[in-house]
């Protein structure tokens, strides 16, 4: 797998921290992104969580084509509308593009909030229900 992912199983949440260079072919970030999606989901599942917080070290690039084509198969990944996920982007240089994920997965029924630091993704998930 192109990432490495740590999971910390918080009291209410999951913590998902992923490190790792995004694959610059667009059909390889789709795969990869979509297996990394896959095993969130499995261990979400698998530990009844309902709130996710997934800190992101991933850099590269990550355009809005890529943005979207990603974010519109969640669903196909396993990730359920009801469950809460903070993303925090912290490479700066994609920021915009994963920020655009949010009103992708929001429009798609997702509960998505995408951050720039994780304080503000645990304040999210906290004001919230669940």
């Amino acid at each position: 797998m192109w990432y490495e992912m740590n999971y910390s199983d918080e009291a209410d949440l999951l913590r998902v921290e992923i490190y790792g260079q995004r694959p610059s072919d667009l059909n390889e970030l789709k795969r990869v992104s979509h297996e990394a999606w896959t095993e969130i989901a499995r261990r979400t599942n698998d530990l009844g969580k309902r709130k996710l917080l997934v800190v992101s070290h991933a850099t590269g690039s990550y355009s809005t084509v890529s943005a979207y084509e990603i974010n519109t198969t969640l669903a196909k990944c396993g990730v359920r509308s009801g469950w809460m996920i903070a993303f925090v982007a912290l490479d700066l240089d994609s920021y915009d593009e994963v920020k655009f994920c949010e009103t992708v997965a929001v429009n798609r029924g997702f509960q998505v909030g995408v951050f720039a630091n994780e304080e503000a993704g645990r304040q999210w998930l906290a004001d919230r229900a669940g």
